[in-house]
């Protein structure tokens, strides 16, 4: 329990700090070809090819439904998104497992409404944050 409490507050402090570098990214310069060499996962993501998202070690990417590992995902992620052809920083999309979600949520202030999406694709609602 006590890896398992370290590790989440590692994966914490690692993402507290790439937001706040990532706060100016024109001056901070960190891309997403940095997160991956220092253990971040980024992916080009075929519903949205213009975009690369990245998660933070030791968390990864939310599991697609009927993919090893879907049934015991974790309540929430926090990917940073960049502009694909340019690596800039463009936000950060916060997606919520549906019983979460339904638990009730903080409004997400850059949507319609102050209200998440649906992401069928992989079973979570999201909230975009730009930068």
């Amino acid at each position: 329990m006590k890896h398992a409490m370290r590790s989440l507050l590692v994966v914490a402090a690692t993402v507290a700090a790439a937001l706040a570098s990532t706060a100016a990214p024109s001056s901070a310069g960190v891309t997403p070809d940095q997160l991956a060499q220092a253990g971040w996962t980024c992916v080009r993501p075929l519903a949205d090819p213009t975009r690369q998202i990245c998660a933070p070690p030791g968390l990864g990417l939310p599991p697609l439904p009927g993919t090893p590992g879907f049934g015991d995902r974790g309540p929430s992620y926090e990917l940073l998104v960049f502009e694909f052809a340019t690596g800039e920083f463009i936000g950060v999309q916060h997606l919520l497992r549906p019983d979460i979600y339904l638990r009730g949520t903080p409004p997400c202030p850059q949507q319609p409404n102050g209200a998440y999406i649906y992401i069928p694709r992989n079973e979570t609602w999201s909230c975009f944050r730009a930068k």
